[in-house]
């Protein structure tokens, strides 16, 4: 809603991508809630989709924030990395299921670490723009939160799902990225904001 909201001001932007981003991530989440609660089915397949184009999208994303040539150059290795190991874990193994969360452990901590070196050269470019008042400060802060704390959730996946573990009624494997999730849609709901203000002062 926030992105909708203020498009008009993400447009002429890279920024203008998170709004069909965000659209089909709600969609998936949707359409894979469907398949679980109606149809009984297994969501894996959707969920591949997700985390490919979630792998494509941030990536582009950091790519367009970094103006570092070594983050760039990691950014052009990870990108194709990521999907490819997707692809190979869908079609290769006999159960594809088994083998999407080590996908999303690697593919997960990557992002993380490629978030943290974009806040780490904003920090080292001491710009006099206080950083908080940067949308790429917020992008990366929640895609940090967000896919540090997942991996290391899904990283636990045989550990929670042996021992059954449960918070609040919620399996712990499936609570904690609910979690996170609201922090990492927070921070980019900010930075939508930021644009807006960026804007008016720009114009």
């Amino acid at each position: 809603m926030v992105a909708i909201f203020y498009y008009p001001y993400l447009k002429g932007s890279f920024m203008k991508w998170f709004l069909p981003f965000l659209g089909f991530i709600f969609l998936g989440e949707i359409f894979a809630n469907y398949q679980r609660t109606v149809l009984k089915e297994q969501t894996f397949q959707i969920n591949y989709l997700i985390a490919i184009v979630e792998s494509i999208f941030y990536g582009y994303i950091f790519y367009r924030l970094c103006h570092w040539i070594w983050i760039r150059r990691i950014i052009l290795f990870f990108i194709p990395a990521s999907v490819l190991g997707y692809l190979l874990s869908y079609f290769l193994f006999k159960d594809p299921l088994k083998y999407i969360f080590p996908n999303i452990v690697i593919s997960g901590f990557c992002l993380a670490v490629i978030s943290l070196f974009y806040l780490y050269t904003k920090f080292l470019d001491d710009d006099e723009v206080l950083l908080v008042s940067e949308p790429g400060f917020w992008i990366a802060f929640g895609v940090t939160l967000f896919y540090s704390g997942a991996s290391i959730s899904f990283s636990l996946y045989k550990l929670i799902m042996k021992n059954n573990l449960f918070l609040f009624g919620e399996r712990l494997l499936n609570l904690i990225p609910q979690i996170l999730s609201v922090i990492l849609y927070l921070s980019i709901s900010i930075a939508i904001i930021l644009c807006k203000k960026k804007r008016r002062i720009l114009s």
